[in-house]
């Protein structure tokens, strides 16, 4: 069985397009190369390196806190979900230990900073967990100085020692003694 020319040529022809489809088909439905996705989160509160951080699609929650440098002492975790996936534009916010209402020290928090409250020489205030009315009992102690050491509480962690009252903006030596 021979083929005329013309049956040749359409038989090529046939063959041509039939590999064309082929390599469109291919190459439509070929898997994708995806770029990887960045997301910008941030982290702040009990973490060492509060900030916003550039992290890979999957990052966990507990992978950002060791990014942050781990966590303050004082930190509560317990109501964070720590294998949770992070999603871009996320914001983080790690709690430190609620105070505990019996005005102990709570456990776990070393070196805390108690104060003599003027209205009471026998009571004790945890300048850790007191709210702003409660240092507002202290002797030179007004509103705004207040919101400011429960700011640079809530910011930096627990205060460990006298000297560290020293660093919130309006208290001084004197203040101090």
């Amino acid at each position: 069985m021979f083929l005329t020319r013309r049956e040749r040529i359409f038989a090529v022809l046939a063959l041509g397009f039939a590999l064309l489809f082929v390599g469109v088909v291919w190459w439509v439905n070929r898997p994708q190369e995806k770029a990887p996705v960045v997301l910008v989160v941030q982290i702040e509160g009990g973490v060492h390196r509060p900030g916003v951080y550039q992290v890979p699609e999957g990052t966990r929650v507990y992978e950002l806190i060791e990014r942050a440098g781990g966590v303050k002492e004082g930190a509560d975790l317990s109501g964070l979900n720590l294998a949770a996936p992070l999603y871009d534009g996320q914001k983080i916010a790690i709690p430190f230990a609620p105070p505990s209402s019996s005005g102990e020290v709570p456990e776990g928090v070393s070196s805390q900073v108690a104060a003599r409250s003027s209205v009471a020489s026998s009571s004790l205030i945890n300048v850790n967990t007191a709210s702003p009315k409660e240092l507002e009992s202290l002797p030179g102690i007004g509103e705004v100085l207040a919101q400011r050491i429960v700011e640079y509480r809530e910011t930096h962690g627990p205060f460990r020692s006298p000297e560290d009252l020293l660093k919130v903006k309006g208290i001084g030596p004197r203040k101090l003694e």
